[in-house]
């Protein structure tokens, strides 16, 4: 059984444009990219103990 959830989040058109394509000049995906903002959003304002086993 899988560990993963779907966010949904509402992003402003344009943005996300630029978005794809940047991640695509970096060789990454979207979700990729999205879950190492995560994950340093995370450990950068306190909860970094949530990620002492990985």
């Amino acid at each position: 059984m899988s560990n993963t959830k779907a966010l949904t989040i509402r992003v402003d058109e344009n943005l996300i444009k630029v978005f794809h394509h940047a991640c695509s000049n970096n060789d990454t995906t979207a979700s990729q990219a999205i879950r190492a903002f995560m994950r340093e959003y995370a450990k950068k304002h306190g909860q970094a103990d949530l990620f002492s086993n990985k």
